[in-house]
């Protein structure tokens, strides 16, 4: 982890634009809305990883078997089909703000990819809005759309959870966020840009990890397609 130093001069303006989030300066502390709205080839609609000033959220691909995981910035809004082959789209016509936003796939059978601290800080985050795909939406609320995975019914969820990551990565506190929630007569599904918080992630942090739970759960691991869109991602940072 490297350590930012920074030089501060008085400023008539605290907002200021960035590439990818919006930022306010107060002496030492930065106050960040990560919107992931750094620009993509034309011909994409999605590109694996991402890199923002503060954070750096990672990624895997396996070329040789033609799987990846961990995260990915996105600007697909198809909210018709619900197969595989769409998996890179959110259930929305649009992103929380701007034109692209970020999806996480969690893959089970390997290791967790993380958002990783650039620099040496005291972090805090605060809130974060998700959405589901079209791809796991479809699967939890049609028939024959995903050969595995099952309509949800009551007593069933999907669970996104935050876990800080302290020095050298050992896990801390975590936030369990409900994107789909019919326990206890609950009918909850993160098709608006919900808004999550995520405050008990703060300190001195190397990172956070995304793990995804679902309780549709067969021989093999999950049945349900796990995978999360998020956006406007709120922290600040005060760098020490």
């Amino acid at each position: 982890m490297k350590r930012l130093f920074t030089i501060f001069l008085p400023l008539l303006a605290v907002g200021c634009a960035m590439d990818d989030a919006e930022m306010q300066e107060d002496n030492r502390v930065i106050a960040v809305v990560e919107s992931f709205e750094k620009l993509m080839p034309t011909d994409q609609s999605y590109v694996y990883g991402f890199e923002s000033d503060y954070l750096d959220f990672q990624h895997f691909v396996n070329e040789e078997y033609g799987y990846w995981g961990g995260f990915a910035q996105c600007n697909g809004y198809d909210m018709e089909d619900g197969t595989y082959a769409n998996q890179y789209s959110v259930y929305n016509s649009k992103a929380a703000s701007g034109d692209g936003y970020l999806l996480y796939y969690y893959d089970s059978f390997n290791e967790p990819c993380d958002i990783l601290c650039r620099y040496y800080g005291d972090y805090h985050f605060t809130t974060v809005r998700l959405n589901l795909t079209t791809y796991t939406y479809k699967s939890i609320t049609e028939e024959d759309i995903n050969t595995f995975a099952r309509i949800f019914t009551d007593g069933d969820y999907l669970k996104v959870t935050f876990t800080a990551l302290m020095e050298n990565k050992t896990e801390g506190v975590s936030v369990d966020c409900y994107v789909v929630d019919f326990r206890d007569g609950k009918n909850f599904v993160a098709t608006n840009w919900d808004t999550f918080d995520i405050s008990t992630l703060s300190g001195e942090l190397w990172g956070v990890r995304v793990r995804i739970e679902t309780s549709d759960v067969g021989e093999y691991g999950a049945n349900t397609p796990l995978y999360i869109c998020m956006d406007d991602l709120t922290y600040t940072a005060n760098f020490l």
